[in-house]
């Protein structure tokens, strides 16, 4: 069972929804929810030119008086919850500082970074550099979903490599409570180790599975992985991270990066 679920609190336009999202997972685990949330104090500074850098005390007061706010509103809603919670405050880098958190968590819920589109405000752009270094899975609550239903079916992208497999490990929770399991291949690619085999370890948590061989066609794998999750109604999709070299976190392509920036289903990602 997860019993330590970390959310990340901002002041974006996907917070309430990823705040749902934790709660229900907290109920369901009956687990502790702690709210975090770090002010990024270095992305105020400024630079003098003798290479100084300091950030304005009017600037910082405006940042003290917003946190406080979103604790407050946080703190009422919270209060009518039947959630174990406590709320934890940290000046510093976003990313880093959850990553820090992560290590003795069991889940952290992010929200999916969008395009700045006018004065919204869209959840922080952070989930690569979190989950290449967090201690635990990482859920990315899709920009307009308010609720996760963890007894939903969850799809397994499976394509035999060792993140995916780290990723089915550290998601047993997870699959344990779902209704129904599907493991996932797409294209036609041998596997060294066959999708049967992590069937099998997984039944020995007890843990049924319906396995699937897609065929990609003209469409891209994260694209054939997304529908087949939302024609099954399925409530996450459980993916290993970042499988594919990669030269900095910022410039990921492939099947991550799109499903962390498109899809409708709840991400859980595991590297």
């Amino acid at each position: 069972m997860l019993k330590s679920v970390l959310v990340h609190v901002h002041d974006d336009s996907g917070f309430d929804g990823r705040l749902t999202a934790a709660l229900d997972i907290c109920r369901a685990h009956d687990a502790h929810l702690t709210c975090m949330h770090v002010t990024p104090y270095g992305a105020y500074a400024t630079f003098d030119p003798a290479g100084g850098m300091f950030t304005s005390s009017i600037l910082i007061e405006e940042l003290r008086k917003k946190q406080d706010a979103l604790q407050k509103l946080v703190e009422e809603r919270l209060s009518n919850e039947d959630v174990r919670w406590d709320w934890q405050a940290f000046d510093g880098d976003v990313a880093q500082t959850l990553v820090s958190a992560s290590s003795l968590a069991d889940l952290v819920v992010l929200g999916q970074a969008g395009p700045h589109k006018g004065d919204i405000a869209h959840p922080l752009p952070i989930v690569d550099a979190v989950v290449v270094h967090a201690g635990c899975p990482v859920l990315v609550v899709p920009t307009g979903c308010d609720r996760v239903d963890p007894t939903a079916p969850v799809v397994v992208g499976w394509n035999a490599s060792e993140q995916a497999a780290r990723a089915i490990r550290h998601a047993l929770p997870t699959l344990q409570m779902a209704s129904a399991v599907h493991l996932v291949s797409v294209g036609d690619k041998d596997e060294e180790f066959p999708q049967t085999a992590a069937s099998e370890y997984l039944s020995r948590h007890g843990i049924n599975t319906e396995l699937h061989t897609l065929k990609p066609g003209v469409r891209d794998t994260d694209d054939v992985i997304h529908q087949f999750a939302l024609d099954n109604g399925a409530g996450c999709i459980l993916i290993g991270a970042y499988g594919h070299s990669r030269l900095r976190e910022t410039l990921l392509g492939g099947v991550t990066r799109y499903l962390t920036m498109q899809s409708r289903v709840p991400l859980m990602l595991s590297r």
